[in-house]
């Protein structure tokens, strides 16, 4: 029963991590990136599908837009003086696309196509303190949105959608067993774990958008997503453990994306010039437990239950845009965003911590070509882990930084 038990909380931990390391990727068009990301009472492009639908009823014609806001993170855990375990280096290029059509002057359609949720860590599986909480995390999210806008009266738009959300999720894991506390007289067992699943879930989404004046309010909100999780696990134990391994067998959970709200002004203050302020809420407070079951090499079903109790957060995002020239726009954006990690349950799939960023952008367009560019820097606080962690092996700091680049392309017609 003690093999038993170790084999649940790995596949806790796993399966737990999978939203850790799904956090939320709030840039998803590069032009609200160069600006902080505080583009729900501008969203002027096809971007608005995404940011605020209710905007679109001010787009003409039909806009689309194509491009990805790239994640080159770094992260650090600085285990002791001298030792210090690094993730390994890579580019993540999430896509997005965006289409808006003008129905008539009342009504309006949006669509969106983006990675809301999701990156990947990979922490060195032979030498890393932390191997054995975690070694690879990869989640992989598809949002397919789809809005429609309705333009109440000159300045006033509404909107309301429907959004489908695929995930996929690889998660490992080291897993050492010493025999003298299992099987008496057994070797030390070790093997990396892994566990692989998908599933899919539909939540809606509520917009709305009001100019009068200089000044534009905006306002956006998505529901949370449940997501049915099914995959498989692989465990294995040798003989006579066998039975309570889990080779290539079925494990299931059930995870919850946060619902997510946006209220925004935008004040211009010169026919040349923007000032945009947001407040920004992710309701993590949806994650309080993750409910696992699995079946065992035996054929025995179990399951295990883990309590996680994040917290709600709020993010404070700060932009401006400058018309250059007819053709040139430039902007500028910072944002500090909690952290929803309580040092209780703090992992390693993504080290989070309290966030800081800068972000710089240009914007060019000619006849009905348009192209965006950014440059994000994202700052993550140090942050040391002691005596209240889940484990002595998390103890240290951590630091982190990520590189954000963006392009988006986008032509009307």
């Amino acid at each position: 029963m003690k093999i038993s038990a170790s084999v649940m909380a790995v596949i806790v931990g796993a399966a737990v991590s999978a939203n850790a390391a799904g956090f939320r990727l709030a840039e998803q068009d590069a032009k609200a990136n160069g600006m902080g990301n505080a583009f729900v009472a501008v969203a002027d492009n096809a971007s608005a599908a995404w940011y605020n639908p209710a905007a679109i009823t001010s787009l003409e014609g039909t806009n689309l837009s194509l491009g990805s806001v790239m994640i080159m993170p770094s992260m650090e855990h600085h285990v002791s003086p001298g030792t210090i375990d690094k993730i390994k280096s890579t580019t993540h290029i999430p896509p997005h696309f965006y289409a808006t059509h003008k129905l008539s002057d009342k009504f309006s359609l949006g669509l969106g196509v983006n990675a809301p949720f999701g990156l990947s860590t990979e922490w060195n599986k032979n030498t890393a303190a932390t191997r054995t909480i975690a070694t690879k995390s990869e989640i992989k999210t598809v949002n397919a949105n789809l809005s429609g806008a309705y333009k109440v009266s000159d300045g006033f738009s509404v909107a309301a959608g429907v959004s489908y959300v695929k995930i996929d999720a690889t998660l490992n894991k080291w897993i050492y067993i010493p025999a003298n506390t299992y099987y008496g007289g057994q070797p030390v067992i070790q093997f990396e774990q892994t566990l692989k699943g998908d599933g899919n879930g539909v939540g809606y989404n509520l917009a709305l958008k009001y100019d009068v004046d200089k000044v534009s309010w905006g306002a956006s909100y998505r529901a949370p997503v449940k997501i049915n999780v099914d995959g498989k696990i692989n465990a294995p134990l040798p003989a006579p453990l066998t039975a309570n391994g889990a080779t290539d067998r079925d494990a299931s959970t059930k995870l919850t994306l946060p619902d997510m709200l946006q209220l925004g002004m935008a004040y211009r203050y010169s026919d040349k010039g923007l000032f945009t302020a947001e407040l920004d809420y992710t309701d993590w407070a949806t994650y309080h437990q993750v409910v696992i079951d699995y079946t065992k090499d035996s054929g025995a079903a179990a399951q295990s239950i883990d309590h996680k109790n994040w917290e709600s957060v709020w993010a404070v995002r700060l932009g401006t845009e400058y018309k250059y020239s007819d053709a040139w726009k430039l902007r500028f954006g910072t944002f500090l965003d909690q952290t929803p990690v309580k040092e209780k349950y703090f992992e390693t799939r993504v080290p989070d911590s309290n966030r800081l960023a800068f972000a710089a952008g240009a914007g060019w367009n000619k006849s009905n070509i348009t192209v965006d560019c950014s440059l994000m820097y994202l700052r993550f606080m140090e942050r040391r882990i002691g005596s209240h962690a889940s484990s002595s092996l998390l103890k240290g700091k951590y630091n982190s930084y990520a590189w954000l680049p963006g392009i988006t392309l986008g032509y009307k017609f």
